[in-house]
């Protein structure tokens, strides 16, 4: 007898099967010819990240579908690796520095730079040790990292070579400031709060009159370097004034009345104060009627030399409570309204940000923007969910130039060097020793380093050694492009776009085919996952107390394609329990076997009904999962496989092998039961496989080879994933046996309503159309062990005893005499309880049905459900009224 465990211990298991999978490179792709790559590229995660389980589902869908492939046959690359992550590792490390009493500027930029790479080395490596914990099975050789030297050689070289076509170039722009960091930062670096601000209300004069114009604001400090004041070209209340000056308060500046249709006239009072310097639409408003830019803040957030004396120096809040003093001292100022409104904030520093026209370099987009978005309308690029194609598009349509500077000294350095002899600034794949415009060795490099983004966008080629050996590297011909790229949706724009853009530019190919986006993990309540909630799970804690496999499937099971996936730690029970039962079956196998025991073929076997549909079952359910992976369906496709398993195997499968398997050791039944269920458990480990890497693989290993499968690789992970062109089909056995197990299944759910002890037995009457009364009357002996009924009539003449509870199928009824077994009176209470709840619901269907504007504006998928409840509420209802007629004969 193959011995097992009363139950699955994870942790003897999951590190013994991932580090056989490592020693033997079962994970490895190197290039091969002879076989077709299916590639997906690891989001790569910053290297100060920990695992949490945004990571845990995403990257286990990404594993799900890499190892679906690899044992179908593929060269499956999964390409593990970490971004620098500029901001991030900075100030990790300037957080060293200030409770070692010292900072960057005091160490140097050299030594400093140095600090940045050895915390690198020391702590970069976490996550990528926690993926191994979930099981992950990246080709860890191909192990990247956006700093190493060949990866900046790509960078580089992109650079360089966007700049030589006027793509790069450097000018002022208004940028998200973060004032604590003192550096610009990209979009994704920025989250919106909503807070309960200020409005302040007050005037501005008018040069020339007695009037003035009114103007509300959140940021009255930004006043000091307004250049317009704006109102809506047909608001009544202010044409007579456009075209007008005011004189603006304290800096004695005259500036125009300006109309735009921006404005909005219901907001505030109507009219808007525009300081382009340091508002996005203030900057576009300036843009459009050439309007002076005057910045008024130093990158720290105070104000500038350029303001007035009593604002001068002062912190950015301070300031504008002094303005409202001083407007106040003018008897300009009017009121102040509470006003909820959303302000960005720093991720990372966690302070306001300042919009700041700074001096900065770009990539133009434009150009790039257009070919990325034309794969998308043309289809070739394809969104799952197809929802965020629109999403995609329009903001290729509507897109900015890219801000690619920061204030850092933690990155790729700009490569771009300043000539103190002439204007000029020079680049290379080299450092330059001298300006190659004038001769002069009198250059300096810029201070900046490059946005993170800039050198993720290079993730489908920088890896695979481009450009570094040449244009055409074997690598990047055979991975790129990339097959389906997991992600985010809220990166849509910052990578998965730029990915798209950078690849079209330099490949004239799409990076990938695919983008498959991961819903939202939220709470049970529908709320992002978040540290400030202190609502996040941490799947590490999860993985100690019931492994990785039961993290897997639970966090797979509960994400839908797009949306959002409600969790809570209690949730990963039911993970567990699924284990447990794969287990415990196994368990009850694996006690009529001994280890290496020779099985017989099921060609030649005279297979009883159950077991032909147990095989065809296997055969439906690897076509479904297939089906529902091929289409990025992955929580339908681990839907099935539990339906499969827990359902088909566990309880239909051994139910009806157990009167087998108790035969003696030998027996030519015994054997026919344990060579289906061997078959069929090794399929269905290979189905689980992809998603339980490691309690399929330990009970795999145990598994006698059944000759029916081949030859058997040295890992599941390896192992064929089954064919449905291999799986002996039975549909037409399968179609017969499905009507005894709804027989079966509606003896015993009258049982159950009736409360009726498990081993009470009881007469079966079943009326059944002629075709299936053959298949019923053979199937008699199933149908008295499984219903636990007595004795069984069955036959298209069977009549309906008095005082009996049925249960209709398809093609059948079945009736259960029920006197003397039950109070016939209470039995008709509950009924009629249950007929009228079940009548309150159809009405209620009905009244939608009924109602015309929900028939024409309802999705046909609502449609079809609701008349779906319908039908269902119809035949329950019949049901209970038959009843309710049998019990009163």
């Amino acid at each position: 007898m193959i011995e097992l465990e009363p139950s699955y211990d994870h942790k003897q298991y999951e590190q013994k099967w991932y580090r056989h999978s490592l020693e033997n490179k079962f994970f490895g792709a190197p290039v091969d010819s002879q076989k077709v790559p299916y590639t997906i590229l690891m989001p790569p995660p910053n290297v100060t990240s920990q695992l949490h389980m945004g990571h845990g589902l995403g990257y286990s869908i990404q594993d799900l579908f890499i190892r679906w492939k690899r044992m179908k046959g593929f060269n499956a690359c999964w390409l593990p690796g970490t971004d620098h992550a500029g901001i991030a590792t900075q100030m990790m490390v300037e957080k060293d520095l200030e409770k070692e009493g010292t900072t960057r500027r005091e160490l140097g930029r050299e030594k400093f730079f140095q600090r940045l790479v050895e915390w690198k080395e020391k702590y970069g490596g976490i996550i990528l040790e926690q993926f191994k914990t979930m099981g992950f099975s990246c080709d860890w050789d191909r192990l990247a990292y956006t700093m190493d030297p060949k990866l900046s050689e790509a960078v580089r070289y992109v650079f360089v070579e966007l700049f030589k076509e006027g793509l790069i170039y450097r000018g002022e722009r208004l940028v998200n400031w973060d004032t604590v960091l003192q550096t610009a930062i990209s979009d994704d670096e920025v989250e919106s709060k909503e807070i309960q601000g200020i409005l302040y209300y007050y005037r501005y004069p008018i040069e020339g009159t007695d009037e003035f114009i009114p103007i509300a604001t959140t940021r009255p400090e930004t006043m000091l370097g307004d250049t317009a004041v704006a109102v809506n070209p047909e608001d009544e209340r202010f044409k007579h004034l456009i075209g007008k000056q005011v004189r603006l308060p304290f800096v004695d500046r005259l500036i125009p009345i300006i109309a735009d249709e921006y404005v909005k006239s219901e907001f505030g009072t109507g009219a808007v104060k525009i300081t382009p310097a340091h508002d996005p639409n203030d900057f576009e408003i300036g843009k459009r009627h050439k309007l002076p830019f005057i910045n008024i803040m130093t990158p720290t957030g105070t104000m500038a030399d350029n303001t007035p004396a009593p604002f001068r120096g002062l912190d950015r809040f301070v300031a504008r409570k002094e303005v409202i003093k001083q407007m106040k001292a003018l008897g300009l100022f009017d009121e102040e309204k509470s006003y909820k409104t959303t302000v960005p904030h720093s991720e990372r520093s966690k302070t306001i940000i300042e919009p700041r026209l700074s001096l900065q370099w770009f990539v133009s987009m434009k150009q790039l923007a257009e070919p990325a978005a034309e794969a998308a309308r043309g289809g070739e690029l394809q969104f799952h969910p197809e929802s965020w194609k629109k999403t995609y598009l329009y903001w290729l349509d509507n897109i900015q130039d890219w801000c690619i500077s920061r204030q850092l000294w933690w990155g790729h350095r700009i490569p771009i060097w300043y000539c103190s002899d002439c204007p000029e600034v020079t680049t290379g794949l080299e450092d330059p020793t001298q300006c190659a415009h004038c001769g002069s060795k009198k250059i300096r490099q810029d201070e900046d380093v490059l946005d993170t983004w800039f050198s993720s966008w290079l993730w489908p080629l920088s890896p695979f050694g481009w450009p570094s050996e040449g244009l055409k590297t074997k690598e990047v011909e055979y991975f790129n492009p990339t097959d389906v790229l997991v992600t985010a949706p809220e990166i849509i724009f910052l990578w998965v776009a730029r990915m798209v853009m950078v690849n079209l530019k330099f490949k004239q190919r799409l990076p990938f085919k695919h983008v498959y986006f991961n819903a939202t993990v939220c709470d049970k309540q529908g709320r992002k996952f978040s540290k400030t909630l202190g609502n996040g799970i941490d799947p590490l804690e999860v993985v100690d107390k019931h492994g990785a496999d039961a993290v897997r499937f639970t966090a797979i099971s509960l994400a839908p394609l797009g949306g959002r996936v409600r969790m809570d730690i209690e949730d990963f029970e039911n993970g567990s329990r699924f284990v447990n039962k794969i287990w415990n079956a196994a368990r009850l196998v694996f006690q009529h076997l001994d280890a290496g025991q020779k099985l017989p073929s099921l060609k030649g076997l005279q297979l009883t009904l159950a077991e032909k549909w147990l095989l065809n079952r296997l055969r439906e359910a690897t076509e479904k999962m297939d089906r529902h992976l091929e289409n990025f369906r992955v929580n339908d496709a681990v839907e099935e496989l539990h339906h499969f398993i827990w359902g088909a195997f566990c309880d239909w499968g051994l139910e009806c092998a157990k009167t087998d398997l108790a035969l003696p050791a030998g027996h030519k039944d015994k054997e026919r039961a344990l060579s289906v269920l061997v078959y069929v458990l090794d399929g269905a480990l290979r189905l689980a496989h992809p998603v339980m890497p490691f309690v399929s693989e330990e009970l795999w290993q145990k598994l006698p080879q059944h000759p029916d499968w081949g030859a058997r690789p040295a890992s599941i992970c390896i192992a064929a994933f089954p064919e449905v062109k291999n799986i002996p089909s039975f549909e037409e056995e399968a179609r017969q046996w499905k009507t005894v197990q709804d027989i079966v299944s509606g003896i015993r759910s009258v049982r159950a309503q009736m409360g009726l002890p498990p081993k009470q037995e009881l007469p079966a009457h079943i009326r059944i159309d002629e075709s299936m009364a053959r298949t019923v009357a053979e199937a008699e002996e199933w149908i008295k062990r499984l219903a636990k009924a007595d004795k069984v009539v069955s036959g298209p003449q069977v009549g309906r005893p008095g005082q009996s509870l049925s249960a209709v199928g398809k093609g059948f009824e079945v009736y259960l005499p029920v006197q003397g077994l039950i109070d016939v009176e209470k039995e008709r209470k509950r009924l009629s309880t249950e007929e009228q709840r079940l009548q309150k619901i159809l009405d209620g269907i009905l009244g939608k049905l009924n109602n015309t504007s929900f028939v024409e504006r309802a999705p046909e998928e609502v449609l079809f459900q609701t008349r779906a409840q319908k039908t269902n509420m119809e035949e329950q209802l019949s049901a209970i009224r038959t009843n309710l007629k049998a019990l009163a004969d």
